[in-house]
């Protein structure tokens, strides 16, 4: 299976994920594209394990071997399912959102976490184009999770050097600390919108072994 994650408050409908199934369908290549907080309120009751679970439920589901492109939270949530399932063999990740509680706590401070755990977290939901209200669950959950997921399957790692999102340093601190990860910087910021040609040529020769005449898919 050719799986793709979306980030934080998107969907199957994202730029990238759009983009990127055009371009391997065109190939005879699917890629599987789950909404990861299904549901009226999926993601208001959202935690990233809960997204990582319905992942895992998809690859377990299909036969291996499995590869998957993420995207920012989605990149994050990749390079946890490979750290945890072996299947995974290849992995490419999109402005990959590492140290994800670290940067939420910062971001936030003292009163506006208080805030988000009396209230939830309103914040522009892009799939629906509307305010939701993400539950205090999401930031707990991502206090237990680590840093950097230990990932020892080789990785393509895509960031922007004007990321304001999840810095450029994070991506490749990562890279640096996992002898087969790969950084391709690009000269864009978190949405790598004017990156997609890119993306889609460094992914097709990345995951060529998975993808041509031989491949289980």
């Amino acid at each position: 299976m050719l799986l793709y994650l979306h980030g934080f408050a998107s969907g199957p409908s994202s730029n990238k994920a759009r983009f990127l199934s055009e371009r391997f369908r065109a190939l005879g290549i699917p890629l599987v594209v789950p909404d990861l907080t299904p549901g009226d309120d999926g993601f208001e009751r959202s935690s990233p394990s809960s997204m990582l679970a319905l992942a895992e439920g998809l690859l377990a589901g299909a036969p291996p071997p499995h590869a998957i492109i993420g995207s920012s939270l989605g990149g994050y949530l990749a390079a946890l399912a490979a750290s945890r399932d072996p299947s995974v063999e290849r992995l490419v990740l999109m402005a990959p959102a590492f140290r994800l509680f670290e940067r939420w706590e910062r971001r936030l401070g003292p009163v506006d976490l208080g805030r988000w755990r009396r209230e939830g977290l309103e914040t522009m939901h892009y799939a629906t184009g509307r305010n939701r209200r993400i539950g205090w669950q999401f930031f707990e959950d991502a206090r237990k999770l680590p840093a950097f997921p230990e990932v020892r399957v080789p990785a393509l790692c895509i960031a922007g050097t004007r990321d304001e999102t999840v810095p450029f340093e994070d991506v490749k601190a990562f890279v640096d600390r996992t002898p087969t990860a790969r950084l391709v910087p690009v000269d864009d910021g978190h949405d790598l919108a004017r990156s997609l040609d890119v993306i889609f040529r460094e992914a097709r020769t990345f995951l060529a072994p998975f993808t041509g005449p031989g491949a289980a898919w």
